[in-house]
């Protein structure tokens, strides 16, 4: 999931820090088992080229497997895109900059031998990567605790933020919270501001799991009511910073895909046939002769 680079790279922060004996200790101390919104998100997008889908999901899970035999740190969430750019995104969750290193650290120490045959191949299939490190905003969030593994769908809404208008965007989005929880509590997300990645402007991401498309449905359907409630001055000043203030906005969704995620026992025991279901076999286009 995470290819031989980015794991160098995060484990060279922990390495400088203290040293890999010190780094090994701690990470086994961290379960990197998630808790709710994670403090901080390293989201992994691989852009897989034609052709190479079945290898590429096959290593996917040949990595998980190697983690799971060596007892690796890590643990992700795989989807696939239904919208958008075809691509496979991996989100991990961690409690801190230093569990994150901690954890990449641990495995590339233990195990790095093993998973960094499994890269090489792994590089061949991709036509690009995008990686980036991203903080939680409590105060922007309604956040879910039920568990991730019961989710099957994920909204993934990044917007693109003028420099320097990070406090606007802050105040609106309070708003549109406030106006939100009172016409449908139900409705969870959570924001997370880009820390590190390629940006030219301030990143947000709004990440919205949910257990099947009917939940979006239903959300969707209050957006009528919604307006009406925030009234409608505000709504038009809202309509209006994003007018001025926002680069762009890019929606997409996507479907939790069991056989690339590797998620703690806790969260998937409860429903094993569907987080225990092997790669479904890549079908072909059809040729026209």
């Amino acid at each position: 999931m995470v290819h031989s680079g980015v794991r160098k790279s995060v484990a060279w922060m922990a390495v400088a820090t203290v040293g890999l004996m010190a780094v090994a200790a701690r990470a086994q101390e961290h379960t990197s088992e998630p808790h709710g919104p994670a403090p901080v998100l390293m989201t992994v997008r691989e852009m897989v080229k034609p052709g190479e889908e079945a290898t590429h999901a096959k290593l996917e899970s040949e990595y998980a497997a190697v983690l799971d035999a060596g007892k690796g740190s890590e643990y992700y969430l795989g989807m696939g895109a239904i919208t958008g750019k075809q691509q496979t995104v991996f989100l991990s969750g961690y409690a801190s900059l230093e569990e994150m290193s901690d954890v990449h650290d641990y495995d590339e120490t233990m195990l790095g031998e093993k998973l960094d045959a499994l890269d090489k191949q792994h590089g061949g299939t991709l036509a690009g990567v995008d990686t980036a490190v991203w903080r939680l905003r409590p105060g922007l969030s309604n956040p879910d605790m039920t568990s991730l593994g019961k989710m099957r769908y994920m909204e993934l809404v990044q917007i693109h933020v003028k420099l320097g208008h990070g406090a606007e965007f802050t105040d609106v989005f309070k708003h549109i919270r406030q106006g939100w929880m009172k016409v449908d509590p139900d409705f969870h997300y959570v924001v997370y501001q880009q820390m590190f990645g390629e940006s030219a402007d301030d990143s947000y991401l709004v990440v919205i799991a949910v257990k099947s498309l009917e939940d979006l449905d239903k959300h969707h359907a209050k957006v009528v009511t919604y307006q009406k409630g925030v009234g409608e001055d505000a709504y038009k000043e809202m309509l209006e910073f994003q007018r001025a203030d926002y680069n762009s906005t890019v929606s997409n969704l996507f479907v939790f895909t069991p056989s690339m995620s590797r998620l703690p026992e806790s969260w998937t025991k409860d429903d094993a046939a569907f987080w225990n279901q092997p790669a479904a076999p890549v079908k072909k286009a059809a040729t026209t002769k």
